[in-house]
């Protein structure tokens, strides 16, 4: 995976298939969490749902830290303003996750190939949302893996350095043994902790690196402005 860059036609970085794969399956299984412990409908989209239904207390700590209490002090107030757009808030953010994943998934997006990787290509109108959809999946993977602070995300990047090195072969991880909310609770054992980790990384790489030059552009912008 390559960083972003700004090119005339949007943002752009090289990914290996695997990785637009991998991320475009978790940006969806987000989504589908998210829809579920919210109480929308799974295939719902921002406009079918505008407005209507109630919310539900997510139950999931994951779905929780997408759509914290706004008031963690005033529990009538939290419930009301949950009551209010928590309908909307999820699905805009189930609608961005899906977006993502069409983006990068090599099944549904015509694939340019960049040599090293594939090319994802993220048009200007739509970086906002793509990183926003970034860091609902890393929110989510932050809960599944333990990571409370800085200080953990830290050491969680020492270990899926290490865990990828000589000793162990990332092809040896098949995505599909190891979905964290297949056994929801339970403790990863080391390779899913290190597989999963190295999907945090990733995301958090591109998620940066697109953020970098959203803000390059603003400031040119009103530079030249």
């Amino acid at each position: 995976m390559t960083p972003f860059r700004s090119t005339p036609a949007g943002y752009v970085a090289t990914w290996e298939p695997v990785e637009r794969e991998v991320l475009a399956r978790v940006a969806r299984d987000v989504a589908g969490l998210l829809s579920a412990d919210s109480g929308l409908p799974d295939d719902a989209t921002e406009a079918e749902v505008a407005f209507t239904g109630v919310a539900r207390v997510p139950r999931d700590p994951a779905v929780q830290r997408l759509l914290p209490d706004a008031h963690r002090e005033d529990a009538e107030a939290a419930a009301e303003f949950r009551h209010l757009t928590q309908t909307d808030l999820a699905a805009g953010k189930v609608a961005r996750l899906h977006a993502f994943a069409e983006t990068v998934d090599p099944s549904t997006e015509p694939v340019t190939d960049a040599g090293d990787g594939d090319q994802v290509l993220v048009a200007r109108d739509d970086a906002q949302d793509f990183a926003a959809a970034l860091t609902d999946v890393r929110l989510v993977l932050a809960e599944r893996l333990g990571l409370d602070d800085d200080a953990d995300v830290e050491h969680l990047h020492t270990e899926v350095l290490a865990g990828l090195g000589p000793e162990q072969d990332e092809d040896d991880l098949d995505p599909a043994d190891d979905d964290p909310d297949d056994d929801e609770g339970a403790a990863m054992d080391a390779e899913q902790r290190v597989y999963w980790g190295g999907v945090f990384v990733a995301a958090g790489f591109a998620q940066e690196s697109l953020m970098d030059e959203l803000l390059a552009d603003l400031r040119a912008r009103r530079s030249a402005g």
